[in-house]
Parts: structure tokens; C-alpha cells; sequence
């Protein structure tokens, strides 16, 4: 008689009565029964102290403190009874959570990292009653949910904590997966194959880059019979590498809203616009900081107002480095320059380009408050462009045809039609113009990345980011909530623990002609 039939009788005694005079069952096996009962509570007892402790012995990664309010919330909600060994189901529930796991390459991830040979290897030992002790039942249920849990809250949120590598997106302000809930409403509708969809990125970028991912992989299978096996392999596997990074980063992102929104992937040297309510879309080339000294930070912000004929404010480091010793020649380079002395509201002074054919800015500034005072504009300098690799500026991003993508800014916005755009482009006079919606903009930093037309390209690692992120990946560790909700400062920009050393622009400064203009000084 088995354990669970037996349990049924017990807890209604008259049928158990009856089942004993029509079948002659013995008072052994109703001790048996109250035995396993007691063996039931002991179960929960174990269960009950890997939580408290939250330490499962079965994992390699035994500690599972990050992910415990996760694992307690299921377990609390069931008495701290097994999830996973407690029925008919058992089979079937185990194997899909083992074939979820097995697939973790799918997602750029290591089955591994989630103790998938050690369930493998246990779960027939449990099938057959040979590890079936309180002790074993309740290590390998929690084992099985911790390693779910950590493998879908990883393709959700992400392994490294983005600030860690100074890529300063605004960190979601709450948890955008309950994955508790999703998880007992899988068990109870069958669904568990289906809980990887629900916790992957919506992004469509992410779901091509994982398509890519499996023809890569698959590509590098049929490799090993190639004569030319070494070059091919290691080709396959650093675009491998780049299509599983380009993934990680892709899980950091809050989901974007709908509408208009803008994309400068910095070592492809280009800007997307994407407007998904009207189908519009624009791309254009950039020129992004030097690699060495004037890195274009990773960011997110919104661009709130453009500048048509902006001036230009020049960062101290710029004036000291590269204008002062010019000046020290030249007495008469700010004026050759259109440049002028002013007095700021805080009674410092500093220099600026008047509007016109030599600003540095162009006709065009697109602005978007952030902590590096980094922005988009319009350059003189065109001839940077016909270049393949363009990191030449001091961090802001220099844009080519910034018309097309003030019209693409402005589009639908009440009075910019492009007859507007354009007069004010051809005007002498600096003018500010809001934007009645504020627009995403991100600066993302991506060496594998589907362009126009669903094109997969690959870039260099300019910045050295790729390899950056990649030894941060080689060392398996859980990584708290705090690395990707900020829920104590929901208004307040989360800044990483470092920052790329660029000098602020002060163009949010009010600033008026100096009527005493005071010699310069180094």
C-alpha cells in the first residue's frame, strides 16, 4: 500500500474502518501510517530549517541568502511542504524545471551554475526510494526551487550589477517579476516549460540576439569536422561571446514605454530613432568619445529641449589643454574663434562660441539632463564621419544630418512642421525648443547588435567593456536585488559606484556678457 494511499484513509477513519474489514489490513500498516505522517512533519521541519539558515547542501552555491525572500514566500505559502515531490506529478513537474535548466545555453547562461548535474543525478535515486529520508526529500525540493529561482531571475534582471562596470542606467524603481507568484501558478496549471518566456526580456532585439545565439552555436558544432577547425571555432566563439554579452545587457534595462525613443549603441558609431506608435524610424552615424581619455559614458535620460545655433560652453579641461596655449600664441584666437568671456551667476568666469559657422556644437543640440553633461549635437567637422572608426570627441556624441533627427524629435509636435525646422536651421538667432514629451535616450554600449532591416552586425570592443563584463560573468555569485531596484529613490538618478572622468558642460547656466573683461588667466 502506498505511502500517499494510505495518508488518504487515515485522515477519514471510518472509511479506513471499512477499508480494514474488506481487506484485512493490519494494525502494522496503521502504524505505518501514523509513521508517515510524522516522517510528513519532519519533512517540513527540515524544509523549515534550510530557510531559516538559507543554506541547501545539495548546490554548489550552497548560500542562497539573496534569493531567499523568493524560495521562503513559495515554501510559506504551502506550510513549508514540498513543492515539487508531493504528487502524482512529481515526475513531470521535476523533469520540466531539469529540462529548463538543461537549456540554459539558450540564454547565453551555464547549466552548471544552477547545480544541474547534481539534480540530474539525484532525481532518480528519489523516484526509486533511495534517498527518501526527511532529510533528502526536503535538501533536493529546495534545491530544485533555488536553482529555478536563480536561473529565472538571471534572464530577467541580469548576473552583474550594471553599476559595477559603469553602465549608469536608471535601475528599475520596483520588482517588475513576481517570481513566487509565477512560479506556483506554473506548478498548478502545467505550464512550467512556459516560465522562461515569462521571465525573458520583451525586447525584440533580445529575442533575435537569442535566435542568433542558436544558430552560432549550432555553426560551431559543425565546425568541429572543418579542416580550418581552430580559426573557424574561435571565430564562432567570440561572436558567441559578444551575442551572450549583448544579452546580459539587454536584462538590465527597465522596459522602455511606447512612443519615440533613441539609441546610440557606442562602438557600432550609430543612432537609432525608433517611434513605435507611428512606425517612424531614423539612422544616422556619430562620432562617440575617445577610447583612451574621453569614454561616452553609458546612460540613460530623457531628452527634454533641442537648441537650434547653441552655444558653445567650454569645460575648464578643454580651455587649459588646448585653447589656452593656442591663446598664449595667439592673443587674438578667441576672436579668430568667435569665442567671448563671460560672467557666470556664480561670479566665475568662462569662455563660450558665439553661434555660427565655427561652433563646435553646429546648428543643433539635442539636450538631456545628466550627471555627465554629455549631450548630442551638430559638428562642423563632417569629414569624421566617412571614417569607419569615429571615437574622436571629448565624450559628447557628435551627430551627422542632425536635421533629420530634429525633424524626427519635433515630428507631430504642434507647430515643427519641416518648413519650421528648416528656417530655423538657416537662422543666425539661438532659439530653445521644448519637447511637449519627453523622449528616452539611451547610450548603450553593444559589440553585437541587429541594425536596419534585421541585420546582425558586430563591432570592436573599443572601450574594453566586453572584457570587463566577461571576467564579472566568470565568477558565479548571486547578486542582491539592490544591483537592480532602486526602491528607496524612485526619483532620484541611481549614479554607479564610479564615473568616466568628463568634464561637466554648464550650458544649463544662465550666462551674460562680462562688461569688465578680465585678462586670462592658466
Amino acid at each position: 500500500m502506498s505511502h500517499f494511499f494510505v495518508a488518504r484513509f487515515f485522515s477519514k477513519p471510518l472509511l479506513l474502518l471499512s477499508y480494514i474489514l474488506t481487506t484485512g489490513l493490519s494494525f502494522h500498516s496503521i502504524v505505518y501510517a501514523e509513521d508517515f505522517f510524522s516522517s510528513s512533519s519532519t519533512v517540513n521541519q527540515e524544509i523549515n530549517t534550510i530557510l531559516e539558515l538559507k543554506k541547501n547542501p545539495l548546490l554548489a552555491r550552497a548560500n542562497f541568502d539573496y534569493r531567499a525572500d523568493e524560495v521562503s514566500a513559495l515554501y510559506r505559502e504551502s506550510n513549508d511542504g514540498l513543492l515539487w515531490l508531493n504528487n502524482a506529478q512529481t515526475e513531470k513537474n521535476v523533469g520540466e524545471v531539469l529540462a529548463i535548466l538543461s537549456n540554459a545555453a539558450a540564454e547565453g547562461l551555464n547549466p552548471e551554475d544552477y547545480s544541474l548535474s547534481v539534480l540530474k543525478q539525484k532525481f532518480p535515486l528519489i523516484l526509486l526510494h533511495q534517498q527518501d529520508s526527511p532529510a533528502d526529500l526536503a535538501a533536493y525540493d529546495t534545491a530544485v526551487t533555488i536553482s529555478l529561482v536563480r536561473f529565472l531571475h538571471d534572464i530577467h534582471y541580469g548576473r552583474v550589477a550594471p553599476h559595477s562596470l559603469n553602465f549608469s542606467i536608471k535601475l528599475r524603481t520596483q520588482k517588475t517579476l513576481n517570481l513566487p507568484e509565477i512560479i506556483k501558478s506554473a506548478i498548478a496549471s502545467g505550464t512550467i516549460l512556459q516560465l522562461v518566456s515569462s521571465a525573458e526580456p520583451k525586447l525584440s532585439q533580445y529575442h533575435q540576439l537569442r535566435s542568433a545565439l542558436a544558430t552560432y552555436r549550432e555553426l560551431a558544432i559543425n565546425a568541429q569536422t572543418s579542416r580550418d577547425k581552430k580559426n573557424k571555432l574561435a571565430n564562432l566563439q567570440q561572436r558567441i561571446n559578444k551575442i551572450s554579452l549583448a544579452m546580459e545587457r539587454l536584462r538590465w534595462l527597465p522596459e522602455l514605454n511606447s512612443g519615440k525613443s533613441i539609441i546610440v549603441n557606442i562602438p557600432a558609431f550609430q543612432l537609432w530613432g525608433v517611434d513605435s506608435e507611428n512606425n517612424k524610424s531614423v539612422n544616422l552615424k556619430v562620432v562617440v568619445g575617445k577610447a583612451q581619455k574621453n569614454q561616452t559614458p553609458v546612460l540613460m535620460a530623457e531628452m527634454r529641449y533641442i537648441e537650434f545655433m547653441p552655444y558653445w560652453n567650454v569645460p575648464p579641461s578643454i580651455f587649459q589643454k588646448e585653447i589656452w596655449p593656442k591663446l598664449s600664441v595667439n592673443p587674438d584666437y578667441l576672436a579668430s574663434q568667435n569665442m567671448e568671456v563671460v560672467s557666470l551667476k556664480n561670479g566665475k568666469m568662462r569662455i563660450r562660441q558665439r553661434p555660427g559657422g565655427k561652433n563646435a556644437l553646429g546648428r543643433l543640440k539635442f539636450i538631456f539632463p545628466n550627471p555627465y553633461g554629455v549631450y548630442l549635437h551638430d559638428t562642423p567637422s563632417k569629414s569624421l564621419f566617412s571614417r569607419s572608426r569615429r571615437d574622436f570627441s571629448h565624450g559628447c556624441v557628435r551627430v551627422q544630418n542632425p536635421e533629420d533627427l530634429a525633424r524626427f524629435v519635433l515630428g507631430m509636435q504642434d507647430g515643427w512642421t519641416p518648413e519650421r525646422i528648416a528656417n530655423s536651421l538657416n537662422s543666425s538667432v539661438h532659439y530653445q525648443a521644448s519637447l511637449k514629451v519627453a523622449i528616452p535616450v539611451l547610450f548603450f554600449y553593444s559589440t553585437a547588435f541587429y541594425e536596419k532591416n534585421d541585420v546582425l552586425a558586430f563591432y570592436d570592443d573599443i572601450y574594453g567593456y566586453d572584457a570587463l563584463l566577461f571576467v564579472a560573468l566568470s565568477k558565479v555569485e548571486d547578486v542582491p536585488e539592490s544591483a537592480f531596484i532602486a526602491q528607496d529613490v524612485p526619483d532620484k538618478f541611481n549614479e554607479p559606484s564610479s564615473t568616466p572622468t568628463l568634464e561637466s558642460d554648464d550650458s544649463q547656466l544662465f550666462s551674460v556678457p562680462s562688461l569688465n573683461v578680465e585678462p586670462l588667466s592658466p
